[in-house]
C-alpha cells in the first residue's frame, strides 16, 4: 500500500548498513504507507540477501501515529534466533488465538495456548534513533525529519541552527580518533603540484583535495545552476610522521538517481545501490571520506537538511561536507569538532 505524498507529514526512514563493514554508509529507505516488510523474499518492500535472514523477518507498521517494530516470535524460535527475548518498555505481544498479551510465559510463549506452536508477534514501539539488528548480517536504524516547507527563488535560505534544536536523533559522542580506528602512517602528498591542502585557523585536521577530484566536482555543479546536485567524496585517511591525521579527497562519484530541486538534495535507494556499486568497481581501495553537493545562489552553509545527512550517514570523525554555490564561484568544507 502507497500512500500520496504530504509534504506536512515527516519524512520516516531506515538507515540499514551491513554490520561487518566499518566505513559503509547506510543506505536509506523511506518508509510509504502504512506497513513495511523487511527479509529476504522477492516481494518483501525492503529485500535484503543473507543466508541469516528468513523471508519476512520483521514489519514496520505505523498505527494510531505510532510506529512499530512487528517480529513473528514463533518464527524467529524455530531459526534458534533468540535475541528478541530481552523485552525493553512498551513491549507488547499479539497471539492470533487470544489477542494481546502484556507478558509472556515460562516458556516465553502466550500463557493461555496449550502448546507452544504456531505464530507469536512482538510489537514493539520505535522511536527516532532507535536501532535493531536483522539477522546478523545487518543493523537499522529508525530516523525521522520533519519536512521543510517548501521555498521560493527569492527566499532566503534558513539559519543552520543547532543539531539539537532541529532533530529527534540522539546525540552522539565523536572523538577525533577512537580507541578502536587505527590509521596508517604516510607522509602528507605535499611534494604533488596537484594536490590543494585546506586547514584554516583552529580546524581539527587538514584536507588534501586532487585536482581531478576538484575539476569533476566543478564540472557537476556548474553543469547544473538551477538545482541542487551532489555525490560522495572518497579517498585516504591517514596519519602523517607527527600522528595528526588527514584526510585526502582523490576522486568523486555523482550521485545518479538523486531527488533534486533547487533547494533540496535527496540520496534515493536507487542512489545509494548506484554509489556502492560504482565505489566497488572503479575504486575498491578508497575510502568514503565525505559528499559534496551545490547550493546554487545560496551561497556556502549547511541546510538542516544536510546537518540531518551529514549526522546520520557520513557520522565518522574524518567524513566532510563540501558545499559549492556555482553562481559565486565559491566552496567550503565543514568537518566534525567538538561533536559538531
Amino acid at each position: 500500500m502507497s500512500l500520496a505524498f504530504d509534504p506536512t507529514t515527516p519524512f520516516r526512514a531506515l538507515a540499514i548498513a551491513p554490520l561487518n563493514e566499518v566505513n559503509a554508509v547506510p543506505v536509506l529507505y523511506e518508509l510509504l504507507g502504512e506497513s513495511t516488510s523487511i527479509g529476504s523474499a522477492e516481494d518483501n518492500a525492503i529485500v535484503l540477501v543473507d543466508e541469516s535472514i528468513s523471508p519476512h523477518h520483521c514489519t514496520v507498521r505505523s498505527q494510531a501515529g505510532q510506529v512499530h517494530l512487528l517480529i513473528d516470535l514463533g518464527e524467529r524460535w524455530r531459526v534458534r534466533d533468540y535475541s528478541w527475548r530481552k523485552t525493553q518498555p512498551g513491549d507488547a505481544y499479539w497471539c492470533p488465538r487470544h489477542g494481546t498479551l502484556e507478558r509472556l510465559d515460562a516458556r516465553d510463549w502466550c500463557a493461555h495456548c496449550k502448546q507452544r506452536c504456531g505464530s507469536l508477534w512482538l510489537m514493539r514501539p520505535l522511536q527516532p534513533g532507535d536501532t535493531f539488528e536483522i539477522g546478523t548480517a545487518f543493523r537499522a536504524t529508525y530516523v525521522v525529519h520533519e519536512r521543510q516547507p517548501a521555498t521560493t527563488l527569492t527566499a532566503v535560505p534558513p539559519p543552520a541552527l543547532p543539531p539539537s534544536e532541529l532533530f529527534h536523533t540522539p546525540a552522539r559522542t565523536l572523538s577525533l580518533l577512537p580507541n578502536e580506528v587505527t590509521l596508517p602512517v604516510c607522509p602528507p602528498p605535499l611534494d604533488d603540484s596537484n594536490v590543494w591542502r585546506w586547514q584554516p585557523e583552529n580546524m581539527p585536521f587538514p584536507i588534501y583535495l586532487h585536482q581531478r577530484a576538484n575539476i569533476s566536482i566543478t564540472q557537476h555543479a556548474r553543469q547544473n545552476p538551477d538545482r541542487e546536485v551532489g555525490g560522495v567524496l572518497l579517498g585516504d585517511v591517514r596519519l602523517d610522521e607527527h600522528g595528526q591525521m588527514y584526510v585526502y579527497v582523490t576522486h568523486a562519484l555523482k550521485a545518479e538517481f538523486a531527488s533534486e530541486t533547487r533547494g533540496h538534495l535527496t540520496f534515493t535507494h536507487q542512489t545509494w545501490l548506484q554509489i556502492h556499486a560504482a565505489h566497488d568497481a572503479l575504486y575498491p581501495d578508497k575510502t568514503i571520506v565525505g559528499w559534496y553537493h551545490t547550493h546554487p545562489g545560496w551561497t556556502i552553509f549547511l541546510s538542516p537538511w544536510d546537518l540531518f545527512i551529514h549526522q546520520n550517514f557520513f557520522k565518522q570523525p574524518w567524513q566532510v561536507a563540501l558545499v559549492i554555490d556555482p553562481s559565486l564561484d565559491r566552496a567550503g568544507f565543514f568537518v566534525w569538532k567538538d561533536n559538531q
